[in-house]
């Protein structure tokens, strides 16, 4: 005969107490590997270990939770043992329930203390004038491409990129009630932009009105009936909007990719990527010069975008992402010779490569 419901609930009680003794024990560990961190003066936030931690468990993951429920379960495991060292305080771009603000609990859990802030510019000051702090800023999406003000936000901020974090990115039509007709429809403007073809099918000449954020658009579309708002469903259950189309963003793998910004660079793992920002003048095969130097150290180029020199007029300033970490051999060699054939070479940061 087949165990009955109590004795299959007995058997995820006594589980359970198992669990919670074995996760006090590792709490215990972590504890004691904070008194070492502090001693030494070693920042709490160690991105390559827990880059190592979620690839070790998920190697080992039996099933049947998928691999992604055993990362997420083991993030909020590694948020809570933050916090018992020492709380992280996190900055990103506000209001609540933007997409900013999910990838920040994506990446440190929800136990994290998440700061909104209401520019990105507040963002890096937030770290640049804090010490032990950590930022959270979009770098580029899969639709509208990079985000200029973030690059530009390097020039005069002495921050480095810690990690990256890659967030799907699902937009969403909002509102109190379906109608057949919107006198307004409001959302941030990189939303639009991804969801440019489905508007112009489904809106026709409906007003679409830019707003500060999702957040934003989901909060005014929830005080006027006759509107609607493009956001993210976090979005809708905070204001209590129905989700009336789902995922009408144009392209269907849309993402958007961030950067956790620190005021220290993050230790050498062995498996990195980094980024440089390179000021070169105006002159024939300048990025030439800059683009061999990479080949022949053998790096790895796989991001490379280009903003007019705030430093210089008639410069431009490259800001480029490569394999390797800055205390590699070969990396260093190429930083020497870039040093001494660019107006300006500075290391922005490197970060554990995903296992």
């Amino acid at each position: 005969m087949s165990e009955s419901l109590d004795d299959l609930r007995r058997d995820i009680d006594s589980l359970d107490e198992e669990l919670v003794t074995l996760l006090g024990q590792r709490a215990e560990l972590v504890r004691k590997i904070g008194h070492r961190k502090a001693d030494a003066g070693t920042p709490v936030f160690d991105p390559g270990r827990e880059r190592d931690v979620l690839a070790r468990v998920t190697a080992i993951n039996p099933g049947p939770y998928d691999d992604d429920h055993i990362q997420a379960i083991y993030r909020e495991i590694m948020a809570a043992s933050r916090s018992l060292e020492e709380p992280p305080r996190v900055g990103y771009l506000g209001p609540p329930h933007t997409f900013s603000h999910q990838a920040a609990q994506l990446y440190f859990g929800r136990l994290a203390d998440l700061t909104p802030l209401n520019s990105f510019r507040d963002i890096f000051d937030f770290v640049d004038r804090s010490p032990r702090m950590s930022g959270v800023v979009p770098i580029e999406n899969t639709t509208s491409g990079t985000i200029g003000e973030t690059l530009d936000l390097f020039v005069t901020r002495m921050v480095y990129i810690q990690a990256e974090i890659q967030l799907p990115v699902s937009h969403n039509l909002l509102a109190l009630a379906d109608s057949p007709a919107w006198a307004r429809v409001f959302s941030h403007p990189h939303a639009i932009a991804q969801c440019r073809g489905w508007i112009e099918r489904h809106l026709g000449t409906t007003p679409i009105l830019e707003v500060a954020s999702t957040a934003e658009a989901a909060r005014r579309a929830s005080c006027e009936p006759d509107a609607a708002a493009i956001g993210p469903l976090s979005a809708a259950e905070a204001f209590g909007l129905e989700v009336l189309q789902q995922d009408i963003q144009d392209i269907a793998s849309n993402r958007t990719r961030f950067y956790v910004i620190g005021d220290k660079p993050a230790a050498r793992t062995g498996r990195d990527k980094m980024a440089l920002m390179v000021a070169v003048h105006d002159r024939v095969g300048a990025l030439h010069d800059v683009l061999s130097c990479l080949r022949e150290h053998e790096l790895n180029l796989s991001f490379i975008q280009s903003r007019p020199s705030r430093l210089k007029p008639d410069d431009y300033i490259f800001f480029l992402e490569m394999t390797g970490h800055p205390d590699d051999a070969h990396v260093q060699d190429a930083l020497h010779v870039l040093a001494e054939s660019t107006v300006l070479t500075r290391v922005l940061g490197a970060w554990p490569v995903k296992a």
